[in-house]
């Protein structure tokens, strides 16, 4: 080969090159699902920007994190009530945030939406196979906040319910309320057939689509839906005297409370500071907390929080 040739062929390769990486600089730029438009990693790993979803839970338990980690001395950030998982992980990603509360089956869910696995041993087990290697998972907490069947007290004692199957040989008059994707959903009106036998006929089967709040919770206690979809830690199961039906064959995935942390900013303080907080964290707590902060109290998340990160010490350093 002539020394004009290999010279031509250097030269395509190198100009080559600069368009693929151009191309890939506008396809990342173009590309973000994150509006809040991405940060730079932080070479400090006791500087921590928390975030949260667009609800109360999430921003609870974000202030817990916040407030623990401040007392033992980390810069915390808030970017609370960001929006939808589709937001907030690709910003954990990019380094917007760097923590952000987040439930086991769920977060299984988001990167594995055909999964079977539900137990919680299971999916914590899935869950690390499937994570990407730029998140990271600490400890879960045994808080869960995860999709029951609730029936009012007068219905579990009519019929003598104690577990979803119970209702199984009923299944002809029950009226089921849920979110309209639970009709298909695996653990939907399809789980619960072929897990407990419980069959709805779809013409009774109504969309309600409050995530199982306020106009769910009126459906099931005005008569309107014999038994519905509720998350295990909405405050409005205690205050309506609502019966939560055991799922002994875990038809629904379990949803353990979990920090997602950007990898980058793991480190052996955090972990040990957040895997602390999870161990003390449990599902009674968030329907006290939940209840706190959207009753009558008046009381705001981070207060919520507060109290909370008081009550169990984390308002000081953790001991060695």
């Amino acid at each position: 080969m002539n020394r004009s040739r290999r010279v031509g062929q250097t030269g395509l390769r190198a100009a080559l090159s600069a368009v693929f990486a151009l191309v890939a600089l506008i396809a990342v730029a173009c590309g973000s699902a994150n509006p809040l438009g991405g940060g730079e990693v932080s070479g400090d790993l006791k500087s921590i920007v928390v975030g949260s979803a667009d609800f109360p839970e999430s921003k609870i338990i974000g202030e817990i994190y916040a407030q623990a980690l401040e007392a033992n001395g980390f810069t915390v950030g808030r970017q609370f009530g960001i929006g939808s998982r589709e937001t907030y992980i690709p910003a954990v990603q990019d380094h917007s945030i760097d923590l952000i509360p987040e439930y086991t089956g769920n977060l299984l869910q988001y990167f594995d939406p055909d999964t079977e696995v539900t137990t919680p041993d299971g999916v914590l087990l899935e869950l690390f196979r499937k994570l990407p290697g730029d998140l990271s998972i600490l400890n879960p907490s045994p808080a869960e906040d995860k999709d029951t069947v609730a029936v009012t007290s007068e219905t579990a004692q009519r019929w003598n319910l104690t577990t979803i199957g119970d209702l199984a040989e009923h299944s002809a008059e029950v009226k089921f309320g849920g979110p309209s994707e639970f009709i298909n959903r695996a653990e939907g009106l399809p789980g619960l057939k072929a897990n407990y036998g419980l069959d709805i006929p779809r013409s009774n089967f109504v969309a309600i689509s409050d995530g199982g709040g306020p106009a769910t919770v009126r459906a099931l206690t005005d008569g309107t839906v014999t038994a519905a979809n509720i998350f295990s830690t909405s405050p409005a199961i205690e205050e309506n005297d609502l019966v939560v039906l055991e799922d002994p064959k875990n038809n629904f995935l379990a949803a353990n409370v979990i920090p997602l942390v950007s990898s980058q900013k793991k480190s052996d303080e955090l972990k040990t500071v957040l895997d602390a907080v999870s161990a003390e964290l449990t599902t009674e707590d968030l329907i006290r907390l939940n209840t706190e902060a959207s009753g009558n109290s008046g009381i705001n998340p981070d207060e919520a929080a507060a109290n909370w990160v008081r009550e169990h010490g984390f308002d000081q350093p953790l001991q060695p």
